[in-house]
């Protein structure tokens, strides 16, 4: 039992570790952790709508107004009403945005690829299986728990 609890710690403090590189890969930029995660999720998936964006990120609504006005502001993001829904807006990257995601990222990419190069390429497969597992599983747990 207390391996486990061990397990737990270990994770924490790799996640600590990771987060304050990622955090280190962004130092000469001009955008913060929260920024560049939006502007990854909205480069990778193209257009989302406010909430799925929240859904995909671990930004806490209370945060995403405000860094959303941040990057609309620097004309990286654009704001569309939902054709279909009229209520719902659809955000996206600006080519701009995408220009300065895409430069800043290959900084970013270069730094934490240093990290997980002491990975081999089945050891990276296998920790991110592990880390969906057990993220299922909590996941479940927590919903099951809530209800």
């Amino acid at each position: 039992m207390i391996q486990k609890l061990n397990t737990l710690i270990v994770l924490f403090k790799a996640h600590q570790s990771i987060q304050n590189n990622v955090k280190l890969s962004l130092v000469d930029t001009e955008l913060t952790l929260n920024e560049f995660t939006v502007m990854e999720a909205l480069y990778t998936k193209k257009e989302l709508s406010t909430q799925q964006l929240i859904d995909s990120v671990l930004i806490p609504n209370s945060s995403m107004t405000y860094v959303l006005d941040i990057l609309e502001k620097r004309q990286y993001l654009r704001r569309l009403k939902d054709p279909g829904d009229k209520r719902r807006q659809l955000l996206s990257l600006t080519q701009k945005g995408c220009l300065v995601f895409l430069d800043i990222y290959q900084k970013h990419y270069e730094h934490m690829n240093t990290i997980f190069n002491v990975l081999t390429p089945e050891e990276t497969q296998q920790l991110s299986t592990l880390l969906k597992k057990v993220g299922k599983k909590a996941e479940e747990t927590l919903t099951y728990e809530m209800y």
